[in-house]
């Protein structure tokens, strides 16, 4: 029985706050399509000791649209840590917030926590004529949600510039103004209260949200960083009915408070260059860059006006050099870039995917993010002389408002080496391509035939024959003219010493053996004087072959002799 009631009695101290708030002052913000909720604390510690952490809550239905969450020390700019944590009440949803500093017995200290909301506002009616305003509810609590007992409290909703608010629930005491409307102050509010309230009103404001936002950082350690977003608009707010009228668009007396999104700008660093801006059909050219002093502003007007219901997509990409984004102390390199950009004020994205391509053969990759982020596997992209690809870090989150547009920080390792290995295989490639096309050239490599080469050989081969064909002519005639030389020179000799043997003849025998013998000579000179002709005409001509006149030349030759022969037979 005691055993029960000590543990009773440990249960009950541990349901008894030592904090309670001595005072909450709530302001929100529905004049776009975020509801933004700020909310100053005054916290007390009601206890008996020192503590160094409060909690606040928010009603289930607040928690589903929850996307941003921040609390800083009111008159202070840094962020406290604050983490989600089992609730008490099933029906609330509870977060820790540590504090600096331990806060004793008896003190305060003033807590500011800035939260943003999407997808909480409702179109009413949901669908409109082109020229009809656009009339949203807003559905809360007068009471701001509270994890302790709130001495006093008060809520102020801020509504459209210059809309009309139809209706706004009545939770004594309510005071309603222009643009706004005020409740409380209350006093004594129990933790975990709420009075459910509803704001209907104007709110011609676009309410476009990004389905999808996927952002693509490409490292280069050559001074560029390449970044390029592909997006995906759709107008969620009350959906245009009927037709539309272009001529009734531009004559709209409204101008700019027409519910729909005419342009908007999308603020990019300041080093931005190289600035694109395209859809599926090409280069939007009504597009427009102003350069600031902090920024590059890209003023986006696209092809038509987005209405409810209506949606388009288009890619916008710039260039940003290294030195802005990219540190180093040796081979540690650390890249801290946004995790996407400012696209438009108030924007919503239902899904953010940010890619960073890193150098091939990066080590060690960490990635640090001021949220929490869904990291997912990574990827590799091969691109020009990558032999295994470059290495992509893919981080995903839900939810996105323009508070989470902050920086995060992608660290790794990389070696020189690997810095200027591309160029290395650059110059590689083109030595083995110039020393393929001069082995190309200079061997014949042809399978196939190839009437005119083939035609160009037997060219060549004809060429080279009549070439020998001249040069065995020339040999002929020199052996031809050292044959004349060699003849003119034998006949002298034999003429002389046929003369001498004439004479001893004369001598010998008698006179008419002698006169014959002298008719030897006579035909002698007949036969070399028929040779020496023979040999001028074939000097002269170089188509002397076994024609009639070389047959009449041997003929006289046969003759010749033969008369010579019967001499000699006769002596």
């Amino acid at each position: 029985m005691k055993a029960f009631s000590v543990l009773g009695l440990i249960s009950l101290l541990g349901l008894v706050s030592s904090w309670k708030i001595a005072n909450l002052d709530r302001s929100i913000d529905i004049a776009s399509q975020v509801v933004k909720v700020s909310t100053l604390y005054t916290f007390e510690n009601d206890g008996t000791s020192a503590e160094k952490q409060v909690k606040i809550a928010f009603s289930q239905e607040e928690a589903d649209h929850l996307s941003f969450i921040a609390a800083t020390i009111e008159g202070n700019k840094g962020k406290l840590k604050i983490s989600k944590v089992a609730a008490k009440n099933a029906n609330f949803v509870e977060y820790a917030i540590d504090l600096a500093s331990p806060i004793t017995t008896g003190h305060q200290i003033k807590i500011r926590v800035n939260s943003r909301f999407s997808h909480a506002l409702t179109p009413l009616p949901a669908k409109i004529q082109q020229s009809e305003s656009q009339f949203v509810v807003y559905q809360g609590s007068a009471y701001a949600p509270a994890a302790y007992q709130v001495a006093t409290q008060k809520t102020t909703i801020k509504t459209a510039q210059g809309g009309k608010t139809l209706s706004a629930t009545n939770i004594v005491p309510t005071k309603q103004e222009t643009e706004r409307v005020i409740y409380g102050p209350y006093a004594n509010i129990a933790a975990f209260e709420s009075k459910e309230i509803r704001v209907h009103y104007e709110n011609n404001f676009p309410f476009v949200v990004a389905t999808l936002v996927e952002r693509t950082i490409e490292v280069s350690h050559w001074g560029n960083v390449a970044v390029e977003e592909y997006i995906e608009l759709v107008h969620q707010g009350a959906e245009l009915e009927g037709s539309f009228s272009r001529i009734d668009y531009q004559m709209d007396r409204r101008g700019r408070n027409q519910p729909a999104l005419q342009h908007f700008t999308t603020i990019l660093p300041s080093t931005a260059r190289d600035i694109y801006y395209r859809d599926e059909i090409g280069n939007i050219s009504t597009s427009a860059v102003r350069i600031r002093a902090q920024s590059v502003d890209v003023e986006i007007r696209p092809r038509f006006p987005l209405f409810g219901g209506w949606k388009t997509s288009y890619v916008i990409g710039y260039n940003v050099p290294t030195e802005e984004f990219l540190y180093n102390s040796g081979n540690q390199y650390a890249l801290k870039m946004k995790l996407f950009d400012h696209v438009f004020d108030n924007i919503v994205v239902d899904k953010l995917v940010t890619k960073v391509v890193l150098p091939e053969h990066v080590k060690k990759v960490k990635i640090s993010t001021p949220y929490a982020v869904n990291r997912k596997p990574d990827e590799l992209r091969p691109t020009y002389l990558d032999t295994i690809g470059r290495l992509v870090i893919v981080v995903e989150k839900e939810n996105v408002v323009t508070d989470h547009s902050q920086f995060f920080t992608v660290s790794y390792e990389f070696e020189f080496n690997d810095l200027i290995r591309e160029p290395l295989l650059a110059s590689f490639f083109f030595l083995a391509l110039f020393g393929v096309v001069i082995i190309y050239g200079r061997f014949d490599f042809t399978i196939v035939e190839d009437p005119e080469r083939e035609a160009e050989e037997r060219h060549q081969e004809l060429l080279e024959k009549l070439a020998n064909f001249v040069e065995q002519k020339q040999s002929a005639y020199a052996v031809l003219s050292a044959g004349k030389q060699h003849l003119t020179n034998s006949r002298n000799q034999i003429n002389n010493k046929l003369g001498e043997e004439v004479e001893q003849v004369k001598k010998l025998i008698s006179a008419a053996a002698a006169e014959k013998a002298s008719e030897l000579a006579k035909y002698d000179k007949n036969v070399f004087d028929l040779v020496d002709n023979y040999l001028k005409a074939v000097e002269k001509s170089t188509s002397k072959t076994g024609g009639a006149d070389e047959q009449q030349f041997v003929q006289k030759i046969a003759d010749a002799r033969a008369r010579a022969d019967a001499i000699l037979s006769g002596i």
